[in-house]
């Protein structure tokens, strides 16, 4: 794909003016998702394979075919910044700055366990979702639902034993309702990485790409290899 410049949205006709896409690769399993102003348009998942350097571009093509929306008609973008694989986030992040840049339109980093606990199916008031660090840690957050305004953050991401960290959270919140998302199966989607940002994408402004930054937690692998 080559993007350029993108045209002026236009209003009135009964058209959306804003036409966003969601990039979500921290975890195996890409996730891409396309909306406007008011709604999800469409979403595409991946495999489970780990293989984004291979499909992302192809995922997003085909999304925008689906939808029948040229890529230089997007206004913005949402990406995921992770904790998660360190690979998956560094892809995601260099296509969603490289279209801001290109197309000049703002670009809005979520958090991928932001998105865990905004997309959680319970009804818990509080959720602790937690990705699989390797080594025998886990990446985990504490997020509370505040009703229809999402999920507010409690506990900021960060890497940890089970056991330490589920006595945290319990510090926090004592014995009340708790959604702890399990190690497997459980993945952060670009649909609700979208809901998330869609205010910020609204007032972001096209230099925003520029602060689309990861969020790691724990170097690359083959960096702490380096100190081992």
């Amino acid at each position: 794909m080559t993007p350029h410049p993108a045209p002026s949205p236009t209003r009135g006709e009964g058209k959306s003016t804003q036409r966003y896409l969601a990039i979500e690769t921290s975890s195996a399993r890409l996730s891409l998702a396309l909306g406007d102003e008011a709604r999800i348009r469409a979403t595409l998942t991946g495999r489970h394979d780990w293989r984004h350097a291979e499909s992302l571009f192809a995922g997003i093509e085909k999304l925008l075919r689906r939808v029948r929306w040229p890529i230089q008609s997007l206004t913005g973008v949402a990406v995921s910044i992770g904790p998660g694989s360190f690979t998956g986030i560094r892809i995601g992040l260099a296509a969603a700055r490289a279209l801001g840049q290109s197309l000049m339109i703002p670009v809005v980093g979520v958090s991928s366990l932001e998105a865990m606990a905004a997309g959680a199916r319970t009804g818990a008031r509080w959720m602790a979702p937690q990705i699989d660090a390797l080594r025998g840690q886990i990446f985990g957050a504490l997020f509370e639902r505040c009703g229809s305004r999402g999920v507010r953050r409690v506990l900021k991401e960060s890497m940890d034993f089970p056991d330490v960290w589920k006595k945290e959270i319990g510090r926090h919140i004592g014995r009340e309702s708790l959604w702890i998302s399990p190690l497997k199966g459980c993945y952060p989607e670009a649909g609700v990485l979208l809901e998330l940002a869609r205010p910020r994408l609204a007032a972001g402004s096209p230099e925003s790409y520029k602060s689309a930054l990861p969020l790691y937690i724990r170097q690359a692998a083959a960096v702490e290899r380096k100190r081992c």
